[in-house]
C-alpha cells in the first residue's frame, strides 16, 4: 500500500480542527482534492481516507460526489482514484498536461494537409475524452465528436488506438467496467476489440471503419513517450469516399506518423526536464 507523505497529507489551511468551518462537504471534498494533487499516480481509498482523516464510508461518498461531476475517476484495473479531466481546464494541478496545448500546431498541419478532420483524444480510466478537434477545408465533414465528448475505451479510431496500446491486464479491466456502456454502439464487445487490436498490430493503425457513424471512416495512432507513457491519441476522420487504402497508406499515414512523433518528442523532452 502506498503512503502518503507526512508533509503532503492536508494542508493546514483547511485542518477541521482549527477551522470550524471546514467541516462542511466543500471543504471535505477540498481535502481530497488536496491529497489527490499530491499523488498524481493515484491512491486508494484507504490511503485518501487515512490522509484526510475522514472514515472510509464518507471519503467513498466525498470520491463518488466528485466522480459524479468529473473531478475524479477511478482507473478499472489498479482501483486508485485520479484527478479528473475537468480540472484541467481550471488548474495545472490535474493529473494530465494540456496536451492540445502542445498538440495545437499539429493537428491544425494535419488539417490543412488532408482537409478532412482531425481529433486529439485521451484516455481517463475507462474512456477516452476528445479534447480537442481541427477541421479541414474540404466541405463534407466528420463532426462525429466535440470536444469534451466521452466514449468507452475502443469505440472510435482514437479511442481504439489508446486502447490497442494498452496491456492485456488493462483491456481486461477496461472491458469489465465498459460492457454495458459498449453495448449502447452496436458491435462492440470485448471480442470485437480484442480482433481490432490484432488488426491494429497488422496493420501498425487502428481504424475505424463506419462502426461508430455510418458512411465514415477514420484512422489513428497512439502517442506514446520514450518512457512509455501513454498520453493521447491523434485521428483522421473522412467520408467513406476519401478513405480509400490507397490514400490512407500513401497520404494519410505518413503525416499522421511524422505529427505523432513530433509531439512525442516534444513531451519526451518535457518528461527529461529536472524538476524545480
Amino acid at each position: 500500500m502506498v503512503e502518503l507523505p507526512s508533509k503532503l497529507r492536508v494542508r493546514s489551511h483547511l485542518d477541521s480542527s482549527s477551522n470550524p468551518e471546514s467541516k462542511g462537504s466543500i471543504a471535505r471534498a477540498a481535502r481530497v482534492l488536496d491529497v489527490l494533487a499530491a499523488m498524481p499516480q493515484g491512491a486508494s481509498l484507504s490511503v485518501i481516507a487515512n490522509s484526510v482523516k475522514f472514515t472510509k464510508t464518507t471519503t467513498h461518498r466525498v470520491l463518488a460526489l466528485l466522480q459524479d461531476v468529473g473531478y475524479v475517476f477511478q482507473d478499472p484495473q489498479t482501483r486508485s482514484y485520479h484527478l479528473g479531466g475537468k480540472l484541467v481546464e481550471m488548474s495545472n494541478t490535474a493529473q494530465r498536461v494540456d496536451i492540445a496545448a502542445y498538440a495545437d500546431k499539429g493537428l491544425a498541419r494535419l488539417a490543412e494537409l488532408s482537409k478532412d478532420t482531425i481529433f486529439l483524444s485521451v484516455p481517463e480510466g475507462a474512456l477516452a475524452i476528445c479534447i480537442d478537434r481541427k477541421t479541414g477545408a474540404f466541405p463534407i465533414r466528420t463532426l462525429t465528436l466535440n470536444k469534451g465528448d466521452r466514449r468507452p475505451l475502443g469505440v472510435g479510431a482514437g479511442s481504439l488506438a489508446l486502447y490497442c496500446a494498452m496491456s492485456d491486464e488493462r483491456r481486461e479491466a477496461i472491458c469489465r467496467v465498459n460492457q454495458n456502456w459498449m453495448k449502447e454502439y452496436g458491435t462492440f464487445s470485448q471480442e470485437f476489440l480484442e480482433a481490432e487490436r490484432e488488426a491494429f498490430l497488422t496493420r501498425g493503425y487502428a481504424l475505424n471503419n463506419s462502426h461508430v457513424v455510418q458512411g465514415t471512416r477514420a484512422l489513428a495512432l497512439p502517442v506514446i513517450t520514450k518512457q512509455g507513457r501513454l498520453v493521447a491519441s491523434v485521428a483522421i476522420g473522412a467520408i467513406n469516399e476519401r478513405m480509400k487504402p490507397e490514400r490512407i497508406e500513401k497520404e494519410l499515414l505518413p503525416a499522421l506518423k511524422q505529427e505523432v512523433e513530433l509531439l512525442s518528442d516534444y513531451l519526451n523532452v518535457l518528461e527529461e526536464e529536472p524538476k524545480q
